[in-house]
């Protein structure tokens, strides 16, 4: 965009001729009209008065602070204790927790503050229980507590974290997971029983002792199913009566040490809807369930189930309307045969089973070894 040149003064001088006084009477009324226009003009908003005070610092007042934490102990009630004999070092960080990641068992060798910048966390604290942290949340992480935070949500969690600490002094350790609760070893006397020495007519395939299961891994040192005497006389007899109808019992597991289920809640945190919580311990763990599924005593063919096993969806549950009339016959049948012998459907699993009086036992977490044993 470009603007015209003003017109020379040539221009202006060949415009049409005034007389020298009409000239100067026309200027002396333009004066005074522009002199009149100009004494009404508002100044514009733009323009501060003359006498406008610009603020100073004093006038925006003193800075505010928003608490975040005053606390001399730990969130675990332990007293801060800081390093001694070391150079001062401070480190800060922003730790960021993938959805279903978890910390492991871990202890700080360092006072450590921490700030929920996003999502949420689930933190257990050896012997003292969970807590549940969210956004805004800020804490002093305890040091001398084992504890481990695992990412439950579906969002990834951030922390400010600040280790206030020394050269030379770690500021993580790992550490080992909690020993089973004293409390839940209380109970009636137990007598484990295996199943392959009460009933040689039960079929035997333990999931946990090979590959085939939901870690992908072997988790059992070796192949052994027991039960407590009771459940196991109770299940002989519910193999009597699938065999009655052509099919036989097939034992996918059954006693599971309390280790194992600390392991599982631990190591995949995202499927604990499936996972006994190890702070109440598993039926499994008292002998008093059994995961199991039907053959075909004419072909020893496995059932086909709406889920296979160890299927961590809907499919798994015992009133699933999906799959085919002849799954859901089948799925029905073992539940019919079980519960006549006085076991109990879990809600969320077809194959899991819980004997009567479960709650009478207590939580074990013997070796198959040591079961086998009598001890």
């Amino acid at each position: 965009m470009h603007s015209e040149a003003p017109p020379s003064n040539d221009r202006i001088r060949s415009a049409t001729p005034f007389s020298g006084a009409r000239a100067c009477a026309l200027v002396a009324v333009a004066l005074t009209l522009v002199s009149s226009c100009s004494s009404r003009r508002d100044p514009p908003a733009s323009e501060p008065p003359a006498n406008a005070v610009v603020p100073g610092a004093a006038d925006a007042g003193t800075p505010t602070a928003e608490p975040l934490l005053d606390t001399g102990t730990t969130i675990a009630g332990e007293a801060i204790d800081y390093p001694s004999s070391a150079l001062p070092q401070v480190v800060a960080q922003i730790v960021t927790i993938a959805p279903g990641q978890v910390t492991g068992w871990h202890r700080h060798g360092v006072p450590t503050f921490g700030y929920l910048l996003s999502g949420r966390l689930d933190i257990e604290y050896a012997g003292l229980g969970r807590r549940i942290l969210g956004a805004g949340d800020r804490l002093m992480e305890a040091m001398q507590t084992a504890h481990n935070a695992a990412n439950l949500g579906t969002e990834p969690v951030r922390i400010l974290v600040v280790f206030m600490g020394a050269q030379g002094k770690p500021t993580v350790m790992k550490a080992d997971p909690p020993a089973m609760p004293e409390e839940l070893g209380n109970g009636r006397s137990i007598e484990l029983v295996e199943l392959a020495d009460l009933d040689p007519r039960l079929e035997l395939d333990l999931r946990y002792a090979t590959a085939n299961n939901f870690t992908g891994g072997v988790v059992y040192p070796s192949a052994h199913a027991f039960l407590q005497r009771p459940a196991a006389e109770a299940l002989s007899r519910a193999n009597a009566r699938a065999n009655a109808e052509g099919y036989g019992l097939l034992v996918l597991d059954a006693y599971r040490p309390w280790s194992v289920t600390r392991m599982f809640w631990d190591s995949f945190p995202m499927h604990r809807a499936y996972l006994a919580d190890p702070l109440q311990g598993s039926r499994h763990n008292r002998g008093c369930a059994l995961d199991l599924t039907l053959v075909e005593l004419s072909t020893g063919a496995e059932v086909k189930m709406p889920s296979a096993y160890d299927d961590f969806s809907e499919r798994a549950h015992p009133h699933y309307e999906g799959g085919t009339s002849e799954e859901r016959t089948a799925r029905d049948l073992l539940r019919e045969i079980m519960e006549a012998e006085g076991f109990t459907v879990y809600e969320n699993e077809w194959w899991h089973f819980d004997y009567q009086g479960w709650r009478e036992y207590p939580v074990l977490d013997l070796t198959f070894e040591a079961a086998a044993a009598g001890r």
